[in-house]
């Protein structure tokens, strides 16, 4: 049983009493106001903690109590008011109900039944205050102003994401898994004057066909077996809202000619039923996948791909911008950590720095929570770390051809290692033992670049 603040306001000293020593077995903390204009003037000198719930009888001699319920209801409309009466009448808690009071109580009443009005109320108060806390976090994480980078590479994308965000377009957006493209997608909602509505996700690629559809359009009751109860989809959730298509490339061909009338036209039919249904929603579409290619080959509708593809976004991989790496692992040390902050030294972050990461934020994310668990003394060492970000090797370079040049063979050396880091230019330069306006210089020399070494292998 949960417990909340409770107000009373009766003129009567023996009710007070009473429902005083009931609530307060119960363990609610309990207020009495003999006038009805004290506890209004109390309610208006209150800037937080206000009650759950207010108990106020209907007659009394300073303020009517249905004169009263209607000030509280104009100042807080989401106050929780419970009108009492010893003279109840049809008409009296019908006015009651219409100005906005949660129930009506005919006394004498049993404890019974105020026990389990409290209780429902401070209950359904409870989750609403969960509820605006899970809300408040969410936002938080999800602020655009919260995004952590350093790499113009990412301020780019973000910079488009925020330009494309008061628009009523659909975007695409491309990348390597674990990139941050959900980041991106939140970035355009919460920018986006569909900020107040829901921002929905869903993962294509982790459900199976029919349980996807089911997912995004909703079903009837009886639509298949197991469908016990009519459930309402995704894209009915987020209504006026976002919603967000993670790995669109996996779809199967039947959803997405229904995918594309919702976009075409604003509807769709749930499972099981023949009735159609609108809604207004944004799409938000992510793949790591070449789309182009998918329609070549005939997997991705061509229709569909280019009514999601109104703006394309590219998140680069976490190899490409190294200097949001420490930022990155910083907000993470800090969200996983207990009590005391966490700090990373100066040698791991150099190891992490120089790892190429293949499963890009999403493992970071992960190497600092399990970090963070092992951290001794607040701080991250490179001791705390997983061994292959200490032990990733280069494959060994190709044995250079008779008669090559040591130009020759330097150019080779530097498009291998170039290569095998991801064209990572500051690892690269790490590796070669030279400094970055020479790796710079030495790539203009050779005429090597991310784009000559891709056509070389293809």
């Amino acid at each position: 049983m949960q417990t909340g603040k409770i107000y009373i306001c009766d003129d009567d000293p023996g009710v007070q009493k009473l429902l005083e020593k009931m609530l307060h077995a119960q363990g609610h903390q309990v207020n009495c106001f003999s006038q009805g204009s004290i506890l209004q003037q109390a309610l208006e000198e209150q800037q937080e903690d206000f009650p759950d719930l207010i108990l106020v009888d209907i007659r009394m001699p300073d303020i009517d109590g249905l004169d009263l319920l209607r000030r509280i209801k104009s100042r807080r409309p989401a106050q929780q008011v419970v009108m009492m009466s010893a003279y109840g009448t049809v008409r009296s808690a019908v006015e009651a109900m219409k100005q906005g009071a949660h129930d009506f109580l005919l006394k004498p009443f049993s404890s019974n039944d105020l026990y389990n009005l409290v209780d429902k109320v401070v209950e359904h108060n409870q989750l609403l205050s969960e509820n605006r806390s899970l809300k408040a976090e969410i936002r938080r994480r999800f602020d655009p102003e919260q995004v952590v980078f350093r790499s113009k590479s990412f301020q780019h994308v973000f910079d488009l994401a925020r330009k494309v965000a008061p628009t009523e377009a659909s975007v695409l957006i491309m990348g390597e898994s674990g990139t941050g493209k959900e980041v991106i997608a939140s970035t355009i909602h919460y920018s986006s004057h569909r900020h107040e509505r829901r921002f929905l996700t869903i993962n294509c690629a982790a459900l199976t066909d029919t349980l996807l559809e089911s997912q995004l359009f909703g079903h009837i009751k009886g639509a298949f077996t197991g469908a016990s109860n009519t459930h309402r989809g995704l894209i009915e959730e987020a209504d006026h809202g976002t919603l967000f298509l993670d790995e669109i490339g996996d779809i199967s061909p039947s959803l997405q000619a229904k995918l594309l009338r919702v976009l075409q036209e604003k509807e769709f039919i749930p499972v099981g039923s023949t009735k159609v249904r609108h809604a207004n929603v944004r799409f938000l579409a992510a793949t790591n996948k070449d789309l182009e290619q998918e329609v070549r080959a005939g997997r991705f509708r061509e229709d569909l791909f280019y009514r999601l593809n109104v703006v394309t976004l590219q998140v680069p991989a976490l190899r490409d911008r190294p200097e949001d790496i420490a930022p990155l692992a910083e907000l993470f040390a800090e969200r996983f950590s207990n009590r005391d902050k966490i700090n990373i030294s100066k040698d791991a972050l150099e190891l992490m720095t120089n790892y190429s990461w293949p499963g890009n934020v999403r493992e970071l994310e992960n190497v600092i929570e399990m970090s963070a668990i092992m951290a001794d003394k607040g701080q991250i060492t490179a001791d705390h770390l997983p061994n292959k970000l200490a032990t990733e090797q280069l494959t060994p370079m190709a044995v250079p051809e008779s008669g090559m040049s040591l130009e020759d063979i330097e150019k080779l050396y530097i498009e291998q290692v170039y290569r095998q880091t991801g064209y990572h230019k500051m690892r690269t330069a790490q590796i070669l033992q030279i400094a970055r306006r020479t790796l710079d210089r030495k790539l203009l020399q050779y005429n090597i670049s991310k784009e000559t070494l891709q056509n070389r292998t293809e």
